[in-house]
């Protein structure tokens, strides 16, 4: 009953959210002369692994599936145990409907502790040396020649495009998060494509498919006050994105998707709220060592 009940408070804040305006525009590319009826949106997520309770994860999965129930002929969720399982889901959709890439949304959690950026796909981790590895790089070769200039890649992990380095979490060490890195070595098999990834957090917030800054926010777990979290509170809604058709890294606002599953880039900065700024400079003052644990 609980679980129901879960799924359905879910469900009613999806429809709840998706009947109010957003406040947006369009990526500079997004409009094109290309009709969205030729193109086909994806958001892959991993498969949950059993006994694991992942609230967000689960939210995902349930509102994505209900998009593409309304919106099969532009958007297709997948839930992928691999990255292989993924592209080989997109690919046979690709070709039975002889449809090109429009967004591709990689959902998934970041890892902080690492020191570098990361998405997962199911048991993969894509990093920007994993991706270079034949492994997944002869599998990415399938969806080659699927994209082009008007494609939209998103790493939807926190922290996929960090450019910061940052302390390691007992502060005796310093990485570079080389989110750039990772953006350019998954642009590979997405020939000319644009490439988006977050400098911080990535949340699951209710509004995604209606323009909403969805993805932006600020966690309120204690442990994200420790001061190895510093640079992503000072970078925080703001995006990367790498245009590979003119090997270049761009400035971005938060992100959204319209109702198809088509990437728009929010109008406005993440903190431009003043109740949204004054909220990220308090806590910016409550940074302290010792809080991640």
């Amino acid at each position: 009953m609980k679980k129901l009940s879960l799924l359905l408070t879910l469900l009613a804040c999806t429809i709840l959210v998706n009947a109010l305006p957003g406040n947006f525009k369009h990526d500079h590319s997004e409009v094109d002369s290309i009709s969205s009826r030729q193109r086909l949106n994806f958001f892959i997520i991993s498969k949950r692994k059993k006994g694991h309770l992942d609230l967000a994860t689960r939210y995902n999965i349930l509102r994505t599936k209900l998009r593409g129930w309304s919106h099969k002929n532009t958007f297709i969720a997948i839930i992928a145990e691999d990255m292989n399982d993924a592209v080989l889901k997109m690919k046979r959709n690709l070709e039975s409907t002889n449809t090109r890439l429009g967004t591709v949304w990689f959902d998934s959690h970041g890892a902080f502790k690492k020191g570098y950026s990361l998405f997962y796909v199911g048991k993969d981790e894509c990093n920007s040396h994993s991706l270079l590895e034949p492994g997944l790089d002869n599998t990415l070769k399938q969806i080659d020649g699927y994209s082009d200039n008007h494609t939209k890649v998103v790493i939807g992990s926190c922290y996929g495009g960090a450019t910061y380095s940052r302390q390691s979490i007992d502060y005796t060490q310093t990485y570079k998060m080389d989110g750039d890195s990772l953006m350019k070595a998954l642009s590979r098999h997405f020939s000319t494509a644009s490439i988006y990834g977050s400098e911080s957090w990535v949340m699951s917030k209710p509004g995604l498919f209606n323009r909403k800054p969805a993805v932006g926010g600020n966690p309120g777990r204690k442990l994200f006050l420790d001061v190895c979290y510093k640079p992503a509170w000072e970078n925080i809604g703001r995006w990367n994105v790498y245009e590979s058709a003119y090997d270049r890294f761009l400035s971005s606002n938060t992100i959204a998707l319209d109702q198809s599953g088509n990437l728009v880039v929010r109008d406005k900065p993440y903190t431009i709220e003043k109740k949204i700024k004054k909220e990220v400079t308090s806590k910016l003052k409550k940074l302290q060592p010792g809080l991640y644990k």
